[in-house]
């Protein structure tokens, strides 16, 4: 922890359930087929050897590079608050905003969803980001943006209500 009272904090990312459920199913899927396509280019079992051992190894591959991005999605993916700046990671896949380039905090009055506007030196228009938090991790994170991004305004908004459907 820094004298100034700032320390690293980091927040889970969360895709909501339906989402989490389908990268899970990808790397269940993904597994599944790493263990077929091993067999296959092993040939420990008859009944599935192949002839064309390539394509199998070449699956097997695959198979193995998307079962790494699920994991990683679901085992890496968040947001650190350090010393200077935001530190957002999706995967492998990741992106730094400093504390000073952040000038609108937006808070979903219904849902309690953040959103950050910041602009980089030398760009023209602003990037509006939504940070994908449960509730609770929401709440927390605004409490220490508000702490650490001084030169950021923050607003709560009422989203629009959606136009029912005609029967």
């Amino acid at each position: 922890m820094r004298s100034d009272g700032r320390h690293t904090m980091r927040f889970r990312m969360f895709f909501g359930w339906i989402k989490t459920a389908l990268i899970l199913l990808v790397a269940l899927a993904g597994a599944a087929i790493i263990v077929l396509d091993s067999l296959m280019v092993s040939g420990a079992v008859a009944a599935l050897e192949t002839a064309n051992v390539t394509v199998a190894a070449v699956s097997l591959a695959a198979a193995a590079l998307i079962e790494v991005f699920a994991v990683a999605l679901l085992a890496f993916s968040g947001y650190t608050l350090k010393e200077d700046g935001i530190r957002a990671l999706m995967a492998v896949f990741g992106d730094f905003v400093p504390y000073d380039d952040i000038s609108r905090i937006s808070v979903n009055a219904a849902t309690g969803e953040l959103f950050a506007a910041w602009r980089r030196e030398g760009d023209r228009s602003e990037t509006v980001t939504r940070f994908n938090l449960t509730e609770k991790d929401a709440k927390r994170m605004l409490a220490e943006l508000q702490k650490r991004c001084t030169r950021a305004t923050v607003d709560y908004f009422t989203p629009p209500e959606k136009k029912k459907k005609k029967d």
